[in-house]
């Protein structure tokens, strides 16, 4: 592994207050063939008199300066294309890498053979005291949501066949990346703990949930994502399931009436993805939708109707109900 070489993509804009920790985690990884590419997008504050200082002292750190504010997908795009390596990747100033964490996921693409490689993460504090584990889902789930995260490592020819990072998509540019690449790359998950997340109120994931106008961009363009998603795997109705994505992920109620009338499309969408080289367990894709439904109709209870409700399911999953399933759909049935 020695002659290959990861290239980090690290952009920031004012980042000043914890990007020394985020350089020094990937300065100081044990996989050593690295270089470090630090996109400055019109910081204000001290951020790139701090990466100068590091590039200082280090040549496998490059910075670019943009000479506007490009926002993050734009800079994503920038520091890949200068890149450089056989292997890609990017973090954020305020989070940082467990120290063979590179290593680990370098081996483990290489192993199975994949394209693309994600690890689980810790969940840290604004002081970086870890707050808990966070235990990701298989990638079969991310369909309905960005079950990748923020530790992952991916072949450079993953990023050419994306032709980057969609620059109209503005916070969900990591997600629709990852969607895309569905349909052409190999995903492979590392059980294994070695990223450390920061939660705090500046973040871009807080202020989606935060500020108004961030939360409305943000919902457009998960459904623009989701509608150009679907196009692929379906010739009509792909509208529906892309309604279908667009309401669970953004954790609007959806009538489990609606979803009664537009099983075909849902199932016809379900048969299609088979054939996907991501998602040709059948059991456990029909799990995943089978999870889906049964929170949607314990969303949209309706007592008169709950009989109703759960023989529907139980008359398309019931060759993948197991234990706890079952004793959610009797307890609709007989006890709500």
């Amino acid at each position: 592994m020695t002659d290959l070489k990861i290239s980090i993509i690290l952009p920031v804009y004012n980042g000043e207050k914890y990007l020394s920790q985020s350089i020094e985690s990937c300065l100081n990884q044990t996989f050593k063939n690295i270089e470090l590419i630090i996109v400055n997008d019109c910081s204000t504050d001290k951020t790139l008199s701090i990466a100068t200082q590091y590039a200082q002292k280090d040549n496998r750190i490059k910075i670019i300066s943009n000479f506007e504010n490009k926002k993050l997908p734009a800079s994503l795009n920038i520091g890949h294309n200068a890149a450089s390596g056989d292997f890609l990747t990017w973090t954020s100033d305020d989070n940082f890498y467990e120290l063979d964490a590179l290593e680990k996921l370098l081996e483990s693409l290489l192993e199975n053979e994949a394209d693309i490689v994600y690890s689980n993460i810790f969940l840290i504090d604004n002081f970086g005291n870890r707050i808990r584990e966070v235990k990701l889902l298989g990638v079969e789930n991310l369909i309905f949501g960005n079950v990748i995260g923020s530790c992952f490592l991916y072949r450079r020819n993953v990023f050419q066949k994306n032709k980057g990072y969609n620059e109209t998509l503005f916070l969900v540019e990591d997600y629709d990346f990852w969607i895309r690449a569905l349909l052409h790359s190999k995903y492979c998950k590392l059980d294994q703990f070695l990223y450390n997340y920061r939660k705090h109120g500046d973040s871009l994931t807080n202020q989606i949930k935060t500020v108004n106008n961030k939360q409305i961009i943000w919902i457009k363009n998960i459904e623009t994502m989701y509608l150009e998603f679907s196009r692929n795997f379906m010739d009509h109705d792909f509208e529906v399931f892309s309604e279908l994505q667009t309401k669970i992920l953004s954790c609007q109620q959806i009538k489990f009436e609606w979803v009664i009338k537009n099983y075909s499309a849902i199932k016809k969408f379900k048969e299609n993805i088979f054939r996907n080289k991501n998602f040709q367990n059948r059991k456990v894709i029909e799990k995943v939708f089978l999870n889906q439904i049964i929170l949607l109709m314990i969303g949209d209870f309706v007592r008169k109707k709950s009989k109703y409700y759960c023989f529907f399911i139980f008359k398309n999953y019931y060759l993948f109900l197991d234990k706890n399933t079952m004793k959610i759909l009797i307890k609709y049935s007989f006890f709500k």
